[in-house]
């Protein structure tokens, strides 16, 4: 999927644009990860000599756009969806209910964490804004968790090629490696930004 990206962008107008689309497109239901299409902008950052810190600020706003199609979708169309067959099929019952199950044990934090859970990410969005969570609420969580993780994956697609362009097959083998434990740094890192958050409001609740 990284070569397909890359190949359909590289040298093209699109270099840094079509990924943005491609995460809007996301947000419409196209079945693609945001890791890899984030990874893919950040290499495409290095040929056309762009800062990784620039692609991530347009990424951002790509992905922030996507997880809010997601939610306005479930803000005004979510119980008249919710009853349709092709509905079912993306979000079957076993899935919502472990939705309902994260937002009953952690309440508006589902939102941050669902960021980090791409199975369940569309479903957490979708199912906070059928529940008529404020957008506000919803942009200060899901935003909050997009800046640690979207920098990180447009920078490690950055460092990725930085290291492997002339061995796309050993990109891909070393992108396989590191895919799962670059995942585990950003649940850490966002795990840690919310133990440090619950841990400032217990501050200053403190006499």
């Amino acid at each position: 999927m990284l070569e397909t990206l890359l190949d359909q962008f590289q040298g093209t107008p699109l270099s840094l644009w079509g990924p943005f689309a491609v995460l809007l497109l996301c947000g419409l239901g196209l079945p693609i990860p945001e890791d890899i299409v984030l990874i893919a902008a950040g290499a495409l950052g290095v040929l056309d000599e762009r800062s990784w810190i620039y692609v991530s600020a347009i990424m951002y706003a790509g992905v922030m756009g996507g997880d809010s199609i997601i939610f306005l979708a479930g803000r005004f169309f979510g119980r008249r969806l919710r009853a349709t067959p092709w509905f079912q099929r993306i979000f079957p019952s076993a899935k919502q209910d472990k939705v309902e199950v994260l937002f009953e044990r952690h309440g508006s934090t589902g939102m941050f964490l669902g960021r980090f859970l791409p199975g369940l990410r569309a479903p957490i969005f979708f199912t906070a804004g059928s529940m008529k969570v404020s957008y506000f609420k919803f942009l200060c969580f899901d935003g909050f968790a997009a800046l640690i993780s979207v920098p990180f994956f447009v920078w490690l697609g950055h460092w990725l090629w930085l290291t492997f362009q002339d061995d796309i097959e050993q990109l891909n083998r070393t992108l396989d490696a590191t895919h799962s434990f670059s995942r585990w740094i950003v649940v850490l890192a966002a795990l840690a930004c919310v133990g440090l958050w619950f841990w400032s409001r217990r501050m200053k609740k403190a006499p």
